[in-house]
């Protein structure tokens, strides 16, 4: 395995945007030399193209980003070490999160919010071209590629402005259309999210009327053809409508026919590229995982055992624990001996809190943890079946939503009895899986899973604001939020599991 990488996966060489004066949205100079080389012609333009994807996934996957912050934010993970803003996020009671500049974790959102928009950034040159300017892109056989570069720079839009609208409370709305000549303002999430699902929905109707297969390198153990690209564009669009509500009352807001439209044609396969260890790796699904890190909060482990405590109180709570399962036993689910590993010992120092405790960690990666070169899933075919439950629930078609539960890997990987055709406890198995089954596999879909119940600890950043490097540089008043900044139950969690 390669050691930390302090360094940012760039999708090309235009560099990142940068925000300057006034709220406004520079880019850049059309006339600087590497601008003009990076989209000169057709085989820069699909150069660029091929990196999209991998650039999304490791800013998402990426150990200076706020994977591993959000895990323990969600106790899904436990981690009192001070890395990437573990211990900062996890602080009990919860502390407000520090949006200085100078701030040491800084790098955790600032690098995750540059990224994305030099993704986007380079999505936007690239649809320019073709829509703008007429380019044609052909492979060295004659083919013409044209529509799958723009397929593909379609969803790295959605993909950008999403992940930005799933983090952030706001942003700047930038697409190939945006005049930017004019002074831009920062838009609420909503719009954000919305604007990422109308890219979304421009990548899927391209899939759903021309035919290709995109190069093995560009998502690498996976053969991309159009129906792929469209399902996973159909998933990224249904997690996005899911996962964005701040708290449960716009949680039952959500278009709920128009989530299950994007699930019903969604992956029936796992989203999991191969590992190469040097352009493709996970430091999110590594850190998480590797002995003597992360491990698996007490919170986890009551959902899977309930004879084990929720939280870790004090140096006695050793002397309480049960003898643990490691065979199919009534009412446990299986998954906390097949995914899940018992340890007899906690490293972590007890001055930063007992809470932090645990005594089990997550061992489904150790594969990845030994090879380095397997697949890292990030959209589980499960998570989209979880969406489709979801969404026929919250339409009152309960038969339908159980039906797909006791399909699924309640029963078949959890050993867990099927669920009656009844709305709490669909809504009770949806949310446990969505906890166990896709644990630390895509960014913090266990945080999005308890903030849109009002799970998340009191006082929990419920998203993170502009990162305070950007509002200095942007001549923008300094907010955050946390503990008691903010709205209560729109910026910080009113509510709490415990």
């Amino acid at each position: 395995m390669k050691t930390i990488k302090y360094f940012m996966i760039f999708t090309t060489f235009i560099g990142l945007i940068i925000f300057t004066s006034c709220e406004s949205l520079d880019v850049k100079n059309e006339n600087d030399p590497d601008f003009a080389t990076a989209f000169s012609n057709p085989s820069d333009i699909k150069g660029v193209a091929s990196s999209l994807i991998n650039s999304w996934f490791m800013i998402t996957q990426e150990y200076d980003g706020p994977a591993l912050m959000l895990w323990v934010g969600a106790d899904a993970g436990t981690c009192s070490y001070g890395n990437a803003a573990m211990r900062d996020f996890s602080y009990e009671p919860r502390i407000t999160w520090d949006n200085t500049a100078s701030y040491g974790n800084a790098i955790v959102t600032e690098n995750y919010y540059k990224t994305l928009y030099s993704i986007l950034s380079s999505a936007n040159e690239i649809i320019g071209k073709i829509k703008k300017d007429g380019m044609v892109i052909t492979a060295s056989d004659g083919s013409d590629e044209t529509q799958m570069i723009l397929a593909v720079s379609y969803l790295a839009q959605g993909l950008s402005l999403g992940y930005i609208g799933l983090v952030f409370d706001k942003a700047f709305i930038v697409t190939e259309s945006t005049d930017l000549s004019q002074t831009l303002q920062p838009s609420p999430y909503k719009e954000v999210i919305d604007t990422a699902v109308a890219c979304i929905d421009k990548c899927i109707a391209i899939c759903s009327s021309k035919t290709f297969t995109l190069p093995d390198t560009w998502v690498p153990g996976i053969i991309m053809t159009q129906d792929k690209l469209n399902q996973l564009a159909n998933t990224v669009a249904s997690v996005l409508l899911s996962y964005s509500p701040r708290n449960k009352t716009e949680n039952d807001a959500v278009n709920w026919s128009k989530v299950l439209s994007y699930a019903e044609n969604g992956l029936t396969y796992d989203f999991a590229p191969v590992m190469d260890d040097i352009v493709w790796y996970t430091l999110y699904h590594t850190y998480a995982n590797l002995s003597g890190w992360g491990m698996t909060d007490m919170r986890i482990v009551n959902m899977m055992d309930s004879r084990f405590p929720s939280r870790w109180e004090d140096a006695n709570t050793w002397n309480i624990l049960p003898t643990p399962v490691t065979s199919h036993t009534e009412g446990i689910d299986d998954r906390i001996f097949t995914d899940f590993q018992y340890m007899s010992t906690c490293g972590f120092k007890v001055e930063r809190g007992y809470y932090h405790f645990s005594c089990y960690r997550f061992k489904r990666r150790d594969l990845y943890l030994s090879t380095w070169i397997e697949p890292a899933p990030v959209f589980y075919k499960s998570e989209n079946d979880l969406l489709k439950a979801e969404a026929l629930m919250h339409q009152s078609k309960l038969d339908l939503a159980a039906e797909i539960i006791n399909q699924g890997t309640r029963v078949v990987r959890g050993g867990l009895p099927p669920v009656a055709a009844n709305a709490d406890q669909i809504e009770s198995a949806i949310f446990h899986e969505r906890n166990v089954e896709l644990f630390c596999s895509g960014l913090g879909i266990e945080f999005f899973t308890m903030r849109k119940a009002d799970k998340l600890q009191y006082g929990t950043p419920l998203h993170l604001p502009i990162p305070g490097q950007q509002l200095d540089v942007n001549l923008m008043e300094y907010y955050t939020f946390g503990k008691d900044q903010g709205v209560a139950g729109q910026d910080y969690s009113k509510g709490g599991w415990f």
